[in-house]
């Protein structure tokens, strides 16, 4: 009997050990806890990775169009009828209003004239080497802008009749 009621007080001391070895139930509603906002925590950072994407997205689609914009402004479509042209010289000779214009269409630009202007009878001519004849005031601004960057040209723009 000595035996069964030490291996009986044995088994209650082990069980009383192996329960008193487990976490408490505080301890498990921490974990619980824990892991919850581990669980937040991880959402969290993937949803501002994805915001992160979206705005670097945004930005490289905006800059696409922007870039794109700016590509189609700088295109001048010449017209044989358009509105406007831009003046880049004007001089008294007419020999040198050629020359000027040969200089310019080596340059590229094939619309360039001559315009002769002013009054023989008193002397007062002038020879204007334009370029190019386009539709809109905007597309004659574009054309300024060309000349005004790439060649540091003075200009202006001109309405023709």
């Amino acid at each position: 009997m000595k035996t069964l009621l030490s291996f009986m007080g044995v088994s209650i001391l082990a069980i009383t050990l192996i329960a008193g070895c487990g976490p408490s139930e505080e301890e498990l509603r921490q974990q619980e806890l824990e892991r919850q906002q581990a669980e937040q925590d991880s959402l969290e950072q993937v949803y501002e990775e994805q915001m992160q994407q979206m705005i670097q997205d945004s930005i490289a689609r905006a800059e696409q169009d922007s870039i794109a914009e700016a590509e189609r402004q700088s295109q001048i479509q010449y017209s044989s009828d358009g509105d406007y042209a831009v003046q880049v010289q004007s001089w008294r000779s007419e020999e040198k209003a050629n020359q000027e214009l040969e200089m310019w269409k080596n340059r590229g630009f094939e619309s360039a004239f001559v315009v002769k202007y002013g009054n023989e009878e008193t002397g007062d001519v002038w020879y204007r080497v334009r370029i190019g004849r386009v539709e809109t005031k905007e597309m004659a601004e574009n054309l300024q802008d060309k000349l005004s960057n790439e060649y540091d040209a003075q200009s202006w723009i001109s309405l023709l009749n």
